[in-house]
């Protein structure tokens, strides 16, 4: 690999919309039935980088994967954790691109005091589940079809992971805009 990762910016969201798109559109990955406008893909991007991380692989100017957190659930009590998701363009799997992404986004979290990440898989995505228990998480909940998508109801597999042991009281979350960060 020689590429980079860094903080995904407002230029980065179409790059990054054509990477997420085929997953809506081919697969079950993902539960959204249609493609966002940019408008509103950047929308979402600009709203989640207000608290969590959102970061892109670079290679020779284009953006090959991303990841980020976002909120598990909006109630004030769950703000300790936090739900990741990876993404990368179809010719870039199988590179170390995901990998690497996916180290550093939950470095990231780690570091702005995230106690418990989770991540919602559909249980036919083997290569996830294996990649994710690859990285400490553990499988801790399971939802039967709760996803209807191609024709056909889908279920997902919850995983976990302890990011930070769970402290009394709590440190606060660091914003991802507050956080000093090197790549």
């Amino acid at each position: 690999m020689t590429g980079k990762i860094r903080f995904a910016t407002e230029k980065d969201a179409e790059a990054i919309l054509k990477i997420y798109a085929p997953y809506i559109e081919k697969t079950a990955i993902t539960f959204e039935y249609e493609v966002p406008s940019l408008s509103e893909f950047s929308e979402r991007i600009s709203e989640i980088q207000r608290k969590y991380p959102w970061i892109v692989y670079e290679e020779n100017g284009k953006i090959l994967g991303y990841a980020y957190g976002g909120p598990e659930y909006t109630r004030a009590a769950y703000q300790w954790t936090v739900e990741t998701s990876v993404y990368l363009d179809e010719d870039a799997r199988g590179k170390g691109i995901g990998t690497a992404l996916y180290e550093k986004i939950l470095d990231i979290l780690k570091k702005q005091n995230f106690c418990i990440c989770y991540v919602l898989i559909n249980d036919d995505n083997e290569a996830s589940i294996k990649m994710h228990e690859k990285y400490g998480f553990i499988k801790n909940g399971f939802r039967k079809n709760c996803g209807y998508k191609f024709g056909k109801w889908h279920s997902i597999v919850i995983m976990e992971k302890q990011l930070n042991a769970p402290s009394v009281p709590p440190k606060p979350i660091i914003p991802i805009g507050e956080l000093e960060y090197e790549f």
